[in-house]
């Protein structure tokens, strides 16, 4: 009984909310403030194909993104997190998201590997960063940084500037995922523009997004094994578990399913 009044006054309370984007994993509501938005994370994989993810799949990405973006922010990153509203959302601050977004790769595996005949699991001797066109449909497109300029999503001096906050980030993330007996062999990062309400101020370039467990690839350490839910993975929720047993995530292993909760 009270699990079903808890859900019957979400939805009427996200009802009053206005939904200004539905994706394969997240929803995007306004904010209770101007200036912000409420991201709520679906139990769904950020891959092609509906694959079935667990009830509790959504709850564990938005915290484990909420973890890594504090994280991010303590050694300077700037980021759009405001805070963790409950156990499937968040507070962000609205941004101007660019068209396009990278992908690091720290090892090869998957179609890397099988694009330039490597073994599976092979260490690069430094990180590939690639962009990719984003399309909702999972396709993954690859661009030059010459579609970026031409089309003018970015000046070349804002790519650079990205480029170099990429190579940052990569350093501070394998470090804390070695920490934990873990490799991060590759992941999605996203970043847009805030515009300042000073015309002589320059925009900033910031983290937005989240980093979830399904649109990356951890390996254990050890063994090589998979623990995430990556493309070429499918459903992995063994390999997820474990990955939030070491990052101290196992509460949120328990979340309600499909309860979307409000701001």
């Amino acid at each position: 009984m009270a699990q079903d009044i808890q859900k019957s006054s979400g939805l009427r309370q996200q009802a009053r909310r206005k939904e200004l984007f539905n994706g394969r994993t997240k929803i995007l509501y306004d904010g209770p403030e101007p200036g912000t938005l409420v991201l709520y994370f679906k139990d769904s994989l950020d891959q092609k194909g509906d694959l079935p993810a667990s009830s509790a799949h959504g709850a564990l990405n938005n915290r484990f993104s909420e973890l890594l973006m504090q994280r991010l922010s303590q050694i300077g990153v700037e980021t759009h997190l405001i805070k963790r509203l409950n156990m499937r959302e968040q507070l962000v601050r609205l941004v101007d998201p660019m068209p396009f977004r990278f992908r690091v790769h720290n090892i090869a595996i998957d179609p890397l590997a099988e694009q330039f005949n490597l073994e599976q699991g092979t260490v690069i001797n430094e990180p590939i960063i690639e962009l990719y066109l984003k399309n909702e449909k999972g396709v993954q497109s690859v661009i030059a940084p010459q579609h970026v300029y031409a089309l003018g999503w970015a000046q070349e001096d804002e790519l650079e500037v990205l480029f170099a906050a990429i190579r940052r980030i990569n350093d501070f993330l394998l470090g804390q995922f070695s920490a934990l007996n873990l490799r991060l062999a590759n992941y999605c990062l996203e970043f847009g523009r805030i515009f300042s309400s000073d015309f002589f101020e320059a925009t900033k370039l910031i983290l937005i997004d989240a980093f979830g467990l399904d649109s990356s690839s951890i390996l254990d350490a050890d063994s090589g094994e998979r623990l995430d839910s990556g493309v070429g993975v499918g459903t992995n929720w063994t390999g997820c578990k474990e990955v939030a047993r070491r990052f101290g995530l196992l509460e949120y292993l328990n979340a309600e399913p499909n309860v979307q909760e409000a701001a």
